[in-house]
């Protein structure tokens, strides 16, 4: 059902999305479609990893769900692509209501209706160079990430060269395997 405030949502999105593919960001490397033509409500985004840190090379899909609300709720951020990260949930933890490849973001978390997906993309590139131990998934990476930062970023190369390759990053994992 067609309500006023799910077709304010569509009209914000499908703004953003014009303005996404119109202004790319060349330096994030962003590109977003819709996987299903009828639906814009569900993008699927694909990231270049930043060619100055262990995830160069690295070609992550992800995807965003918008909520029939937006702005006024936060959208749902999740890789597909299996990555290596604090802040990506590598767990299928579906009875915590938390979906596998999600995103650990601040600014998800505290979100505010004048924030546009297009910065939310910044933020997730700069979690890139920057992962929040605060905020992270899993006790043993933030150890690693700590106290052995030689062998967490070793981990974050292994498994970009596994999984984010742009042959096959595109696959859809329901399980990610992180065994080293």
């Amino acid at each position: 059902m067609l309500t006023i405030k799910k077709l304010e949502a569509m009209k914000r999105i499908r703004d953003e999305y014009t303005e996404i593919n119109r202004h790319p960001n060349p330096n994030i490397g962003l590109i977003v479609g819709l996987p299903e033509e009828d639906n814009i409500f569900k993008w699927r985004a694909s990231l270049t990893g930043p060619r100055d840190n262990s995830y160069k090379g690295g070609l992550f899909y992800l995807i965003v769900e918008f909520p029939d609300n937006y702005p006024e709720s936060a959208p749902e951020i999740y890789f597909i692509t299996p990555i290596f990260h604090l802040n990506v949930n590598p767990y299928n933890s579906k009875d915590w209501g938390i979906k596998l490849g999600h995103v650990s973001l601040t600014i998800l978390d505290n979100w505010n209706p004048e924030y546009k997906i297009k910065e939310i993309f910044l933020y997730i590139f700069a979690l890139l160079y920057n992962p929040n131990p605060n905020f992270a998934f899993g006790f043993e990476r933030v150890n690693e990430f700590k106290f052995n930062r030689k062998l967490y970023e070793e981990k974050v190369k292994y498994f970009t060269k596994k999984y984010a390759n742009p042959l096959k990053s595109w696959k859809k994992h329901d399980k990610w395997d992180f065994t080293y």
